[in-house]
């Protein structure tokens, strides 16, 4: 007798609905993208338990005739596909008729539709999957399916779900992500008989990231928009100090196609490198349009993930776009506390509802306190900071003074237009794009990103800053208080200096000849078997930083020369802490991340600590420098650098009318 058999269709759907029907949200995901393929310019769903009991999806798209609505529900039944070559070139959400029959299996269903043609529509109704009726009813043109009691014939199943709130969690999350995606479209998401979303139809993108995010998230978004060789990407991403624990408040979309994709994930960590600390990670609403050749939509029974033909360049255009969006625009952190108004020459016209969240920052208090307080003055030998006491000791005063044209200029922007005032809150440009279009062109808008028009950049200064900072004094030897025309400044030296030193060496602009020193006596690391393969892989990146090595017997490692100022015992704890980072990132590993931590771990060693006092010329040289580098908001760990009492703010608590 064989022993291999041939399944019963009722048990082979079950199984094949475990793939596509993960959860109710995974239901609700299946039919919104159907009506979104249908053209719908208004979609309503309503769900009861969490998607248990109830999930209800009401749209006004085109509807189905009779013999195509009871066609649909059999096994690869679809309108979007006629041929092979079609699959290698998918411009819809759905495409592989799996959905329907999938969800009618472990359901009670009810499909209820109508064309603009016809005179009557169809009701259809499921019962675990067998048809139980096929009936003429009145109704609009469009199309509803409603699901009841999920999973009722599978208990083992059901019982793996998760309470009513994870699941209501889940299923409001997607509805917000297309939400996103198609701002020309109303919809509300209704959950045990009350409102979780009820958007109208926006006329930007910007407007309806107010309706879905709010408006205090919107004021710490940045525009990105960038194009080239076929690739498109554009949207929002957060400035650097709007940080999130986790990746839930990055939505991403692939040809118009919601989608957790670890490739734009790694992109966007690329991105903030050295502006962000570890394990922190930005909000972004982002828009990827690639071309449908170039994709591959069908690597996952739940479209969710994508695959690209060409990786690496998706990965560095997506990077680089975001990458200079960010160093265009430099928000301030504000000081914790202080509420920030809107001022009388902002870049855009919101609508009266909209409210200035405030921007609460935090305070950068996390020093390396391990070199004692220096009453005498920077100079001396064995001083942590020799590498800007030999700078600042020798400096011209032409030198010292304020810097002239060193401000950020985005890829679009000219010179000439740099040198025009910008305002401190214009955080996003005003360039126009599209929406994404779908199968149903006819009825889109053409909404754009932004309604601003922007302002460029003064010639010498970053966006948020004013004209000419000019240092004022410390407070504990640590803080520089310095000002410029919108306010007060308060500068943290040690990731100040840290931030210089980071590009200088990042950069290769760190001069070998004067920056290196030989150890007396070379200090010695011993390897592990794991520790040796990570060193060959960065022993020539150390070099490049200054850090010169010996291999001795066995797995020992002698360190022959370091940076100048940094001490044997700093050089070691670099060395051992960049090779627990290639342990720990291998699969990720590039010799760009490395030597960036490489440079960070050095600067953070050789800057100027806390507790030091400096001449009011080394504070105008510290924060000249700054200004000239790419990011002087963040430090190479992410902490703000910098932090603004603005002069409204003073105004205010000085009871001034402002």
């Amino acid at each position: 007798m064989s022993k291999i058999k041939v399944l019963p269709d009722a048990l082979a759907n079950k199984i094949a609905a475990g793939e596509v029907v993960e959860r109710p949200s995974s239901v609700v995901k299946e039919l919104l993208e159907n009506a979104l393929d249908a053209c719908a310019s208004k979609i309503n769903i309503e769900v009861e338990t969490g998607g248990k009991q109830l999930i209800r999806v009401l749209d006004d798209g085109e509807g189905m005739t009779r013999d195509d609505a009871i066609i649909a529900f059999e096994r690869h039944a679809t309108s979007k596909l006629r041929s092979s070559e079609d699959l290698e070139a998918i411009a819809t959400l759905g495409f592989r008729g799996e959905a329907l029959p999938s969800i009618a299996s472990v359901s009670r269903l009810f499909l209820r539709t109508k064309t603009a043609r016809d005179t009557e529509g169809t009701e259809i109704e499921f019962n675990g999957g067998k048809l139980v009726a096929v009936r003429d009813i009145a109704w609009p043109t469009g199309s509803e399916v409603e699901v009841r009691e999920l999973f009722f014939n599978i208990p083992a199943r059901r019982k793996f779900l998760k309470s009513d709130a994870t699941e209501s969690f889940h299923i409001a999350n997607l509805v917000q992500h297309y939400a996103l995606a198609n701002p020309h479209l109303s919809f509300l998401l209704v959950n045990n008989g009350r409102d979780v979303i009820r958007v109208a139809p926006a006329q930007s993108l910007k407007e309806r990231a107010y309706q879905v995010l709010g408006g205090a998230l919107l004021e710490k978004l940045v525009e990105v928009n960038s194009e080239a060789n076929g690739l498109k990407v554009f949207g929002f991403v957060s400035n650097p100090q709007e940080q999130r624990s986790s990746r839930d408040a990055q939505y991403l979309f692939i040809n118009r196609r919601f989608v957790r994709d670890q490739l734009i994930g790694r992109a966007l960590s690329e991105a903030y490198r050295s502006m962000m600390p570890s394990a922190t990670y930005p909000a972004a609403v982002l828009f990827i349009e690639v071309p449908p050749t170039e994709v591959d939509v069908n690597v996952h029974p739940a479209k969710t993930e994508v695959r690209f033909l060409h990786e690496a360049a998706v990965l560095s255009f997506v990077r680089d776009a975001v990458a200079t969006a960010l160093r265009s625009t430099q928000p301030i952190t504000q000081v914790p506390g202080v509420s920030r108004t809107r001022s009388e020459n902002e870049s855009y016209k919101a609508p009266a509802r909209w409210e200035a969240g405030d921007i609460k920052g935090w305070s950068s208090s996390d020093f390396d306190t391990s070199a004692p307080s220096q009453r005498e003055g920077m100079g001396g030998q064995g001083n942590p900071s020799a590498v800007l006491v030999d700078a600042v000791e020798n400096a011209t005063p032409a030198s010292v003074a304020p810097s002239r044209g060193n401000s950020v200029v985005s890829a679009e922007e000219s010179p000439e237009d740099s040198a025009k005032p910008r305002s401190d809150v214009t955080l996003i440009s005003g360039t126009h794009a599209h929406i994404p279009e779908s199968g149903c062109a006819a009825q889109q808008a053409e909404p754009v990103l932004l309604e601003s028009e922007a302002t460029p950049l003064e010639s010498n200064a970053l966006p948020g800053l004013g004209h000419g900072i000019k240092p004022l004094g410390q407070i504990r030897d640590s803080y520089i208080v310095a000002t410029d025309e919108e306010g007060l400044l308060l500068v943290d030296q040690h990731v100040a200096h840290e931030r210089v030193l980071f590009e200088q060496l990042r950069d290769a602009r760190f001069s070998r000849a004067a920056g290196l020193q030989p150890l007396l006596i070379p200090a010695t690391i011993d390897l592990s078997p794991a520790e040796v393969e990570a060193f060959a892989i960065v022993q020539s990146e150390l070099e490049t930083m200054g850090i010169e090595t010996m291999q001795l017997s066995g797995r020992t490692v002698a360190i022959t020369t370091s940076p100048a100022g940094l001490a044997a015992s700093d050089v070691l704890a670099v060395v051992r802490e960049v090779l627990a980072v290639v342990e720990r990132e291998r699969r990720d590993f590039t010799l760009e991340r490395m030597r960036d931590k490489i440079a960070a771990e050095l600067a953070c060693k050789a800057a100027i600590k806390i507790n030091m006092p400096l001449t009011f010329e080394k504070m105008q040289w510290l924060i000249d420098e700054l200004m000239k580098t790419q990011n002087p908001m963040t430090c190479p760990h992410g902490r703000p650098i910098m932090m603004r009492m603005g002069l409204r703010d003073i105004e205010r608590g000085f009871k001034r009318p402002v």
